[in-house]
């Protein structure tokens, strides 16, 4: 089976012209139509870094909420939130939730860890499959984590925490 490979231009794959080549592509490929994506108010070679294969941005409605009254050790003060999203009385329920904060003299605030956490599934024939998969994690955590920290210049894998249940095994990291 061939694979058609999305297009990629090593001197400038974040440029306008870059976007429009992978765009054409896709178009070919798929048949769809992508109007609405090629329209962006922003260079897209500040996305380097962030996206790969850039084609665009989609726009997605922003409602505004707030203030929010925040006594916090890096921020204080009153903060509007804008949150994008196509939840209808989403940005209502915020207001109202921000409203009643306000009201009760704001959210005092601290960070008392800063983490972040994915908790991925994996589902396999049997029981024996998941151990098998766990035990391989547990092997090789140290290679697993050489590889996650070269995606980041921020990230640091900790452990990773597993859960069994039947064939199926979460991990958490």
């Amino acid at each position: 089976m061939s694979r058609n490979q999305i297009p990629r231009d090593h001197e400038d794959d974040h440029s306008h012209h870059s976007a429009a080549v992978r765009r054409d592509f896709l178009i070919e490929h798929t048949g769809t139509t992508l109007d609405h994506i090629a329209g962006f108010s922003f260079d897209p070679h500040t996305t380097r870094g962030n996206i790969e294969n850039f084609i665009g941005a989609a726009q997605v409605p922003i409602g505004i909420a707030g203030p929010l009254l925040v006594h916090g050790e890096h921020a204080s003060g009153e903060f509007y939130v804008p949150l994008a999203t196509t939840e209808g009385a989403l940005v209502a329920s915020y207001n109202r939730g921000m409203r009643v904060i306000h009201e009760s003299g704001g959210a005092t605030v601290t960070i008392a860890q800063d983490h972040m956490q994915r908790s991925p599934a994996f589902l396999f024939a049997s029981a024996r499959e998941a151990r098998d998969f766990g035990l391989w994690i547990n092997e090789n955590i140290e290679d697993i984590r050489t590889v996650a920290q070269s995606t980041t210049s921020f990230g640091m894998l900790e452990g990773i925490t597993q859960f069994a249940v039947g064939p199926n095994l979460y991990l958490r990291f």
